[in-house]
């Protein structure tokens, strides 16, 4: 369930319940902004759960209104989370943040370029990058990388733990938070993830591993614009950061 679903079924269930002020609460609910957060922090009741917060986002003159019904949106919050196997609801939180707009959703195949194209992609990232790379020795690729980070840009990468990698002209680890994945398996395994999140808005995702040789190859990759996308990815990345080595 998306962040939109999970808004769409909070209206639907307040609007059946028994509240007497529902229909102040879910004019209020309209104008919000639903936000998932995953943390790795275990919540020590469910065994091997993680605590999954959800914020509501509103224009902060409407913000006290909303807080006056934070415990009673905490509880049927609680109700409605479905069932997870790794994350448990933890807790309600109401924030302040802008008007909800539609979602823009575009996406963009690449064949030829991809290089130039990954580093304007990295060039324009506000927030955060987050990079799974089965191979990642490309030192322009990098250079790109150690910019934004002086600029302030949260960057963290998973990187397959291989001799390529680990062998490179550059050290990830001495740059960035880096997590080295190593599949443990009778058949010699590797992390084979290829993919960039930027801002949790935009997902760089296909056949192009960040080296040298990848220039030269016949290569894919496809660029999508959109949080929900940008989301499933992150979650996979977050499972990824898990995989004991």
């Amino acid at each position: 369930m998306n962040e939109q679903q999970f808004k769409k079924l909070l209206i639907d269930t307040i609007k059946v319940g028994d509240h007497p002020e529902k229909d102040q609460i879910i004019s209020l609910l309209k104008i919000s902004v639903v936000r998932f957060e995953k943390t790795g922090e275990f919540t020590r009741r469910l065994w091997n759960h993680y605590k999954e917060y959800i914020y509501l986002c509103i224009i902060p003159e409407k913000i006290i209104e909303l807080k006056k019904y934070e415990k009673y949106l905490n509880g049927v919050c609680d109700e409605i989370y479905p069932p997870d196997d790794e994350y448990e609801f933890w807790s309600l939180l109401i924030r302040p943040g802008g008007l909800p707009v539609d979602e823009e959703i575009s996406q963009e195949i690449l064949f030829e370029g991809i290089q130039q194209q990954i580093i304007e992609e990295i060039r324009s990232a506000k927030y955060l990058i987050w990079i799974a790379m089965a191979w990642f020795t490309d030192p322009v690729l990098f250079k790109e990388l150690l910019k934004k980070k002086a600029q302030g840009v949260t960057i963290e990468i998973v990187v397959d733990d291989n001799d390529k990698n680990r062998n490179a002209e550059f050290d990830l680890s001495t740059s960035f938070t880096t997590h080295w994945v190593r599949i443990e398996s009778l058949y010699k395994n590797i992390m084979h993830e290829k993919f960039c999140i930027i801002d949790f808005n935009t997902v760089i995702h296909g056949t192009f591993n960040w080296t040298k040789a990848a220039n030269y190859n016949k290569e894919t990759i496809s660029i999508d614009r959109n949080r929900t996308t940008a989301e499933a990815f992150a979650d996979e990345f977050m499972k990824l950061k898990r995989v004991k080595y």
